[in-house]
């Protein structure tokens, strides 16, 4: 079998897919037509063939390059990630019949509801469509029921072994630090988590917020508010950070007070890291945090609400916060890890040939 991938900005997800693939003893070809990335290196010393088709300017050439290239090396299985991808992939489909095509979903657009539904058309000639996260897959099939039986959801799969417990003590000498990693706009909610903390009142919280543009309009937003309520001392915003393991394991706690996510990578990485969990009750977030397991979920509407389950936090001790740690690294190896993630696509892969 020949899986042939784009990879953009999925490419953890994909190139990671395509070495679980090719590891599992099957024929893989990673397909792109965008020169130099750094998963190069990493396929290419596993043994996975990384071949690059010229973009000739033209992309109704570029489709029939494509597709030629793949009835030439007899590929059985086109796996297609991003939009604009898809959308190529699906005429490729009529161009190779015999050809298996699987499209990757991961646009959670809730406010672009024509756009979706247009696109989601053109996926009708795709054999599955996979989305990242459960969300994803109920808004799809709320969008396009045609594609009910073709739907299934893999969501993303976290590196347990980079992202894992640091051992240190939660919440030593009753302060706990709580970190969000996360774009900051107005999805993400930072607004909504500056005027709950003000309301919670709790002196033994401080929260840190990677993920800040300096010159965009909503981080002046928030730091206005900050300053306005008093709250300097507690909440801090930086800018975004690549090593974001060591935040994590610098932490006591993990917030993510978003309006929507999808499966959020985030929240994965945090889990993984054996960190307890205070989320916004919406999409998946309570697939993985279980309220006074692991964590605690709230209505990101209700301010109040918010400010509760942010008192609960500060009034939960070093040992029960341990303890929801060891339980966030349980469901992150039960759900989110690389061998859940394989095993998924491989059952659909088979699945699609009768297996």
């Amino acid at each position: 079998m020949i899986a042939s991938l784009r990879l953009g900005g999925a490419e953890r997800q994909l190139s990671g897919l395509a070495l679980m693939l090719h590891a599992q003893g099957h024929d893989v070809e990673v397909l792109t037509y965008r020169e130099g990335s750094f998963y190069a290196k990493p396929l290419r010393e596993a043994g996975v063939r990384l071949t690059v088709i010229p973009h000739p300017g033209n992309e109704r050439r570029l489709v029939e390059d494509i597709a030629a290239h793949l009835r030439d090396t007899g590929c059985q299985v086109l796996i297609s990630y991003l939009v604009g991808t898809n959308l190529k992939a699906c005429f490729i489909k009529q161009r190779c019949p015999g050809l298996k095509l699987v499209v990757s979903e991961r646009n959670c657009n809730t406010d672009k509801w024509l756009y979706t539904t247009l696109r989601l058309k053109f996926y009708k000639m795709a054999d599955a469509v996979v989305c990242n996260s459960y969300a994803q897959e109920t808004l799809v099939r709320k969008r396009c029921p045609a594609l009910d039986s073709r739907l299934t959801t893999i969501p993303n799969f976290v590196d347990a072994e980079r992202f894992s417990p640091a051992g240190r003590t939660l919440g030593a000498g009753g302060r706990i630090n709580v970190v969000t990693t996360a774009r900051l706009y107005d999805r993400k909610n930072a607004l909504g988590l500056i005027k709950a903390v003000k309301e919670a009142d709790c002196d033994n919280l401080y929260f840190d917020w990677y993920g800040a543009l300096s010159n965009d309009k909503y981080y002046g937003r928030c730091q206005k508010l900050i300053r306005k309520l008093g709250l300097q001392d507690r909440i801090h915003i930086h800018p975004g950070c690549e090593n974001v393991e060591e935040l994590y394991n610098g932490a006591d706690a993990f917030c993510l007070p978003s309006f929507y996510e999808g499966t959020s990578n985030a929240l994965a990485e945090a889990l993984a890291c054996g960190l307890p969990a205070v989320c916004s009750d919406v999409s998946d977030n309570s697939r993985y945090i279980i309220p006074g397991e692991n964590g605690l979920l709230f209505d990101p509407f209700d301010t109040c609400d918010f400010a509760d389950a942010i008192k609960k936090l500060a009034a939960t001790s070093s040992e029960e916060l341990a303890k929801w740690g060891r339980k966030s690294r349980e469901i992150a190896e039960e759900k989110l890890t690389r061998d859940v993630f394989i095993k998924r696509y491989l059952q659909l892969l088979e699945g699609l040939f009768g297996g």
